[in-house]
């Protein structure tokens, strides 16, 4: 395989693995709703994290306020707690509320002492699940908009707030504020609801002011209720598909970050013990050629002014000591290589040599022993190499061990200075360490008709690989890979089909749980594609389908996906101002999986994605199920393509329809190009129960353009809220 060629198709591949671990995770992620609370003996459960600018705690790493005191209130009595918790290192917090919580309007407040200032983060629940809810997250934003509501309560009636309403409202405020940097402690009042300070109050009055409507609570009409809790479900799914992302992968992280600094931490100790055994193996390389004997390294610490002068002979002429004379961590040591036969031409690697035995000794504890033995099978043409590393240093906790055989097969054996032609290589091997131990099982490579032939990679196949690192129990496992290649029209080679039995990677988290991610069953068949600029070939996956799990303190999912590209290409001409409708990616995605939280309700997603860029009405479709407990939502889009000169392809209509169960009410939502995208929620019976579209049109002229959906009993929530 050329290096191009094996680099655009190594680099493809990877994406491939990552997409379908990171995306299946984050995606089921998302389905677990707006409950995660419950679960555990019927409790009702909060969770969520709590960040800060980062000029209001310089102490706070990465913004998240750790070590905080969290504690819960039932709107709107703000002097009795029902509900204490401290948060982690990341900010995250969990608190279980008592079940009177159910229903109603939960305020979360997080402080902290830095220095000499208190910090106070703030947000509200509105209208608590009795399972709970996670992802319910404190920040500067939610603390204006809290305040102010806050404040006004008792002077507009807000004695019941919406969810949506408030979503609203924090989502307005994040748009607006989102540059927002400065120090919570200076803007606050003493008291919740005593009115923020500075040009910030204005700002954020103005926008609660103009929502209002969307901030009351139930105004009794049952139908309304009804949608508005199908907006929240909603709401929370896709909440939770970022929240329980950014928490899984922070968490992740974090284990990542934790694990590096500890393997770091040893490997600063060890420090020594690298440059030492650097040193050997330059060593060596100042031997080539020389003849058997005893000799001195010296010259400079630096390896440019360095060489090795004969000083006398050692009886038996398969012997080559060298003692260095250079200052640093080599200084005194003593490398000693023998041969088990005798080598013409001076120091080299020569199979007729037969075993090769390198030891480096140095006062102080440094004894490290090296085997290299060759075996040669001129009836099989096969060639077999035994190496064994034993490492002992003072800077290290324990001995250093590696014992690997590669085992080589030939076309033919080689000449004397011939190039070798082998048409497999087949490896095994153990390390074992202070830092972790690792083992391969039948690393093979095959050639064909051998390596010495342009593109001749044939086969790439693993039976195990298997790591360990010691320093936060971290390990990883490949099993059962197989790779086999095919020429490329005009030159180098790429994947034929790649097929994985499984990857398991375990940890822990910041808090010392377990973690795991597991992705198996992986089948990707590909094809040649063609660069219809330059020519060039490459292979690109046209199938591919797997199976992933993640288990953490918090959650497992389970799922599985099925993809078809009809006219597969490379991922990096994937963009559609790159391409049009003849090279639009045309195919099938389909997505199913289950989340089952520690705390709250199991859901199940099954989602089918359909490209048809060539259909007589380009289009591309989407079919959906969301199982939350004892509801679901059946969704179904499409968007409709067309070509335009100067952007490629574009949407030119979308149409979307939603249905909830058990209320049986239906969402329609539609759009064409250059039109504002509006719909209704409606009954089973057809009666209209809310309308979406435009706030202007709708009768909310302060709102403008801003998409909202406003019900028949003139309370309104802005569709902006339903995103993260």
């Amino acid at each position: 395989m050329s290096p191009s060629k094996q680099s655009r198709g190594a680099a493809l591949f990877s994406v491939v693995g990552v997409c379908l671990a990171v995306g299946v995770l984050l995606f089921l992620a998302g389905c677990g709703g707006g409950g995660a609370g419950g679960g555990a003996g019927g409790l009702l459960t909060l969770t969520g994290t709590v960040t800060v600018p980062e000029a209001t705690s310089r102490q706070a790493a990465g913004y998240a306020l750790a070590n905080a005191t969290v504690k819960a209130y039932i709107w709107p009595d703000l002097s009795n707690a029902i509900a204490q918790s401290t948060t982690d290192s990341n900010g995250y917090y969990v608190l279980t509320l008592p079940n009177t919580a159910a229903g109603k309007d939960i305020v979360i407040v997080a402080t902290k002492q830095v220095g000499s200032k208190t910090v106070r983060v703030e947000t509200i629940s509105p209208d608590m699940p009795p399972e709970g809810r996670q992802g319910v997250n404190l920040d500067a934003i939610t603390t204006f908009a809290l305040e102010e509501v806050a404040r006004i309560r008792q002077q507009e009636g807000l004695t019941d707030i919406s969810p949506g309403g408030f979503a609203t409202v924090v989502a307005r405020l994040r748009e607006r504020l989102q540059d927002w940097n400065g120090d919570l402690t200076e803007v606050l009042p003493a008291e919740i609801g005593g009115g923020l300070a500075g040009t910030i109050h204005d700002e954020v009055e103005r926008v609660v002011q103009q929502h209002k409507g969307a901030l009351k609570g139930s105004t009794g009409n049952p139908d309304v209720d009804r949608a508005r809790g199908m907006m929240q479900m909603m709401r929370d799914m896709v909440g939770n598909m970022v929240g329980s992302g950014q928490t899984e992968a922070s968490s992740i992280q974090s284990a990542l970050n934790l694990t590096q600094r500890a393997l770091d931490a040893q490997l600063a100790t060890a420090e020594a013990f690298g440059v030492r055994a650097e040193e050997v193996l330059n060593i060596l390389g100042e031997l080539d050629g020389q003849e058997p004997g005893e000799y001195h390294l010296i010259g400079e610490p630096s390896h440019s002014y360095r060489w090795v002068e004969r000083v006398g002979d050692i009886p038996g002429g398969k012997t080559w000591r060298v003692t260095s004379r250079v200052q640093g961590e080599s200084q005194g040591m003593v490398v000693t290589v023998t041969v088990e036969n005798a080598i013409e031409g001076g120091f080299c690697f020569d199979l007729a040599a037969g075993k090769y035995t390198v030891t480096a000794t140095k006062t102080g504890g440094v004894n490290y022993t090296m085997t290299l033995t060759p075996t040669v099978n001129e009836a099989n043409r096969t060639i077999t190499l035994n190496a064994s590393i034993n490492l002992q240093d003072p800077k290290l906790t324990q001995r250093m061990t590696f014992d690997g055989t590669l085992s080589t097969a030939l076309r033919e054996l080689p000449d004397d200075d011939e190039e070798p032609k082998f048409t497999s290589g087949t490896f095994n091997g153990t390390l074992s360490s202070q830092f972790g131990s690792a083992q391969v099982t039948n690393l093979q490579v095959e050639f064909d008709p051998d390596s010495s032939v342009e593109d001749s990679l044939k086969r790439i196949s693993l039976q195990k690989l298997q790591a360990q690192i010691t320093a936060r129990r971290f390990s990883i496992s490949l099993q059962g890979v197989t790779i086999p290649f095919r020429k490329l029209n005009g030159g180098g080679t790429a994947p034929e089909q790649v097929a994985i039995g499984s990857i398991q990677v375990t940890g822990q988290d910041e808090n010392g749980k377990p973690i795991s991610l597991t992705i198996s069953d992986v089948t990707s068949t590909w094809v040649e594609y063609r660069d219809p600029w330059n020519g060039m070939g490459s292979g690109v996956p046209k199938t591919l389908q797997g199976k992933m799990s993640f288990t953490s303190d918090r959650l497992s999912l389970s799922g599985e996906v099925n993809a078809t590209w009809n006219n597969p290409m490379p991922l990096d001409e994937v963009s559609p101002n790159r391409y049009y409708l003849d090279r639009y990616p045309d195919g099938t995605i389909r997505i199913k999986g289950n989340m089952t939280p520690r705390i709250g309700k199991p859901a199940a997603v099954d989602i089918t994605l359909t490209s048809s860029p060539k259909a007589s009405t380009p289009r591309v479709t989407v079919n959906a199920v969301f199982n939350y407990g004892a509801e679901s939502l059946n969704a179904s889009a499409e968007l409709r393509l067309r070509e335009d000169s100067s952007e490629g392809v574009v949407v030119s209509q979308v149409t979307a329809q939603m249905t909830h169960s058990p209320s049986g009410l239906k969402m329609e939502l539609r759009s064409r190009e250059g039109e504002p995208i509006s719909g209704a929620i409606r009954k089973a019976d057809d009666t209209k129960v809310a309308d979406m579209g435009e706030a202007r049109e709708l009768g909310v002229p302060e709102l403008g353009g801003m998409g909202i959906v406003k019900y028949v009993d003139g309370t309104f929530e802005t569709m902006q809220s339903l995103l993260p």
